[in-house]
Parts: structure tokens; sequence; C-alpha cells
């Protein structure tokens, strides 16, 4: 019993410590020092979208964040041609040839995924990289054939990992979509599960709309427990937003909400002009400016 006890306590000793959680926002580096000494709080990551028709890298993103200090960021990767918000989610959802999950599956996007991953390896710190987001819902045109999603997923891994980025860790971000019962929800999310090798965290959008769709922080819970024991993975919330109507009491029902769920691990607060405040009709506003509002920002 002695040396029992004795190599668990060696075990213990040399056991990894557990992951701090880490709160990001969606701010250029250029502003990250600003935007802290505004709202009150200093984050630990910065955040933005990419488009593959760019088609260029964002070394220089990369390279103002470590100016910064900071040593984490999250990209939102997004294999489409970005379709203007007016323009409504039918137009949206359109599939676009060359940005196709079989497209990305057979190699059409190889050159530019092999250069992006190149460029995120360069980075001295670590990569979340948030690959074609809330696909399980019917707003962007790669929720199309989850299959070829599926097998599109792999590519871009095994193309990663061929250029020796570890640094990049895989987070599979799926939407709450609150509008539908659990049992369909889990449905909609499990055909698009790309395995567990493929995967190094799940993630999920959590916006309060407002008005029409308003989404008080209770409704999400079940989403992201389930997501914790459907998969397994560290769960992340990789883009948080309400609307501006009622925001001190929903962002203070969040802050209960992470006391009793330690093992939510990231926090991404977004506040940009948002799709779903253009096409949501009655949705709340979703484009306040926390930096100017004391109540919300404390």
């Amino acid at each position: 019993m002695r040396r029992l006890l004795a190599l668990l306590a060696l075990s213990l000793a040399f056991a990894p410590a557990a992951e701090a959680r880490t709160f990001g926002t969606y701010v250029d580096p250029w502003h990250v020092a600003d935007w802290a000494r505004d709202v009150g709080a200093a984050p630990q990551y910065v955040a933005r979208f990419e488009a593959f028709s760019r088609g260029t890298t964002v070394d220089s993103f990369l390279r103002e964040a470590e100016g910064q200090g900071l040593r984490h960021v999250l990209v939102s990767w997004e294999p489409w041609k970005p379709v203007p918000a007016e323009l409504g989610v039918t137009e949206q959802f359109r599939p676009q040839p060359g940005y196709r999950n079989r497209d990305i599956a057979a190699g059409v996007q190889d050159e530019y995924i092999l250069r992006f991953a190149r460029s995120l390896a360069t980075f001295q710190g670590r990569v979340d990289l948030r690959y074609a987001h809330e696909m399980n819902g019917t707003w962007y045109p790669w929720s199309h054939d989850p299959i070829a999603y599926r097998r599109a997923w792999r590519h871009v891994v095994e193309l990663f990992r061929s250029v020796g980025a570890r640094n990049v860790r895989f987070v599979w971000s799926v939407n709450p979509s609150l509008y539908l019962s659990q049992a369909a929800w889990r449905r909609s999310v499990r055909v698009y599960w790309p395995g567990r090798r493929y995967v190094d965290a799940v993630g999920s959008t959590m916006i309060n709309f407002g008005g029409a769709k308003r989404y008080p922080v209770r409704r999400f819970g079940p989403r992201l427990r389930a997501l914790r024991r459907m998969y397994h993975k560290p769960v992340l919330l990789t883009e948080v937003n309400t609307a501006r109507g009622g925001r001190v009491r929903w962002l203070r029902d969040l802050r209960r909400l992470l006391r009793r769920t330690r093992w939510i691990r990231s926090v991404a607060w977004f506040q940009r002009e948002s799709r779903g405040q253009a096409q949501i009709q009655g949705a709340g506003r979703l484009d306040w400016d926390v930096r100017t509002d004391a109540a919300a920002a404390a």
C-alpha cells in the first residue's frame, strides 16, 4: 500500500497541469491594447475571419500578435467567396464551384491550403483553426453534402500534418440551432463529425440575436453539455455575442454559467457587424460597442 501511494504521488507530481481557461476577442492585434484599456480586460488571444477567396496568408496578423506578446490566436477559416449579407441566406447558401467540399477533398485548393498551413506553422504559439464552422446550419455553402464535408476536413488536416504545423489545433465548431429539438440538433451535428483523430477541440457559436430570436444563456447549456458528452474533447465558445437589449443581464448569466462549467475552456467575444443581424427579421442590435459601455464591460 505504501509503495502504491508513493507511485500515485509521483504520477500526480508529473501529471500535466489542467489547461487554463482563456478569453479572446475578434479584434485586430494592432488595436488589442486599446481594446483592453477601454474594456478593462486583457484578452489572452485575438481572433479573425479569413476566407479562402482572398488567397493570402495571415502573416501580418500573426507577426503583430507576436509583437503584442500574444502566444495564441483563433482563425475562423471559411472555404468560400463571401456573399454580401443583404443578398440573403438563399444566395449565401448556394454551392460555390472550386470551394465545395468535394473540390477541397479532391485537392483543388491544395496549393493555397499548404501555403496557409506553412504560414500558421511560423507562429510562435498556438493557433486554433476553426475551419468551416456552423456546418450543421443552412446558411453557408459548405453545409452541403456532409459526407464530402468529412472528407474535406480530413484532407485539410492531413495537409497540415504533412508540413509539420504542430502548433495548429483543429476546432470543429457547430451551431447550437436552438430552434431545433435536442434530438434533431444531435442528428444535424453527428453527420458532419470527421472523427476523433482529426479534431482537437469542439466549439459552438453562442449568440443571443434578441428580438424574435432572444436566446437566454440557460438555453445554451444543454447543447454545450451534449457536445462534451458526445465527443470528449475540450469545449470552446468560438463566437459569443448578445443583442444590446438586456446585455448586462445576459453577460452576468454567462459569467454564472462559466463558473458552473469549468470544462468550457475558452470564450471568444465577437462584436462586429453580424450577418445574422442583417438577415434575421426582427433581430436586435448586435454591433453595439462594449468599449463604450461600462456596465457591460464590467
